[in-house]
């Protein structure tokens, strides 16, 4: 049993129970609540990145409807484990019609990771929802939703779930810190809302990940624990890689300095991509169009591999070609 407080994961510890703790998707919040007040309950489809609390809100509603009769009334699945159609046939049909004597009402099946099920699978469980519509409700949740089958998206509610804003993030950020007696400066907490990219759970997991780290909690430390270079470092070498007056060997020496096996060239190619955006207007369109081309090409390629020295070089050359 594990009695350290520090050792428990704190995305869970700090988990929403109420809708009313869910930060940064008022107007989903604000649907869901309208909805459950009418009396309606419709099949939904929860999607958008990690960690926006597509999760928490479905089982907040969940311990609304059904209190101590939840694990009666409610089946929760990771399709990421359960995705082909023989689970389908099996667990979920098996509780879609199964009667419950003592519960009347909705029964609920939730299924997270459902655009990792497979077609077979998705088509299976569409048969499934038409046939058991009548006394349960699904709720499939997911990252990707052009992934889940059109046949299963007309019969679901649509809720998009969009990244938390780093106001929100610091906030709750800021709260937990206190609760979990942490000394952390402003700036800090700034920089891990900015890491976690809109992700609230990847900002509490980097949060104590920093907090057990070190008592001496700075922008340096932050950026270890994550794994992404610090802002200054990708700025630079931005500005080597875009400036004609800096050749091939100057930014390669910059990229072995401050890059070379401290931080994957995938994270490293998301950063570069980020700073393109955001100074896209001091590209001309056809240069802009080769180098995002063919950085999306590189990607694809660093997914598959593991040479990442390689890789380097030719973000640089990507830059550097004339």
């Amino acid at each position: 049993m594990i009695k350290s407080k520090k050792k428990l994961l704190w995305s869970e510890k700090y988990r929403p129970k109420k809708l009313d703790n869910i930060i940064g998707q008022d107007n989903i919040v604000n649907s869901i609540k309208k909805m459950l007040k009418n009396g309606s309950f419709p099949h939904m489809l929860f999607h958008g990145i990690s960690g926006t609390g597509k999760t928490s809100v479905i089982m907040t509603i969940a311990r609304e409807l059904y209190g101590n009769n939840l694990t009666f009334m409610v089946m929760k699945l990771d399709a990421s484990d359960d995705r082909g159609i023989n689970s389908v046939r099996e667990e979920i049909k098996g509780f879609a019609e199964k009667i419950t004597i003592f519960n009347k009402g909705i029964k609920l099946i939730i299924l997270d990771e459902a655009d990792s099920m497979t077609f077979d699978a998705q088509f299976a469980l569409r048969r499934i929802i038409e046939k058991y519509s009548d006394t349960t409700r699904f709720c499939l949740i997911c990252n990707y939703e052009n992934k889940i089958i059109s046949p299963i998206k007309s019969r679901c509610a649509n809720f998009r779930f969009q990244p938390i804003k780093e106001k929100y993030l610091v906030q709750r950020l800021d709260k937990i810190s206190k609760k979990e007696k942490i000394k952390i400066d402003n700036k800090s907490l700034n920089i891990i809302a900015n890491l976690a990219k809109g992700d609230f759970r990847k900002g509490i997991n980097l949060l104590q990940s920093v907090s057990l780290r070190s008592d001496n909690i700075n922008e340096e430390v932050c950026y270890n624990i994550s794994g992404i270079p610090p802002v200054k470092v990708i700025n630079k070498i931005f500005r080597y890689l875009i400036n004609d007056k800096y050749d091939f060997d100057k930014v390669y020496k910059l990229f072995k300095k401050n890059l070379t096996n401290s931080y994957s060239v995938s994270i490293i190619l998301k950063e570069l991509i980020s700073r393109i955006i955001l100074n896209i207007d001091n590209f001309e369109d056809k240069k802009l169009a080769k180098i995002t081309s063919e950085l999306s090409d590189l990607e694809s390629k660093v997914s598959n591999s593991t040479f990442g020295d390689i890789y380097l070089t030719s973000i640089i050359s990507i830059f550097k070609s004339n």
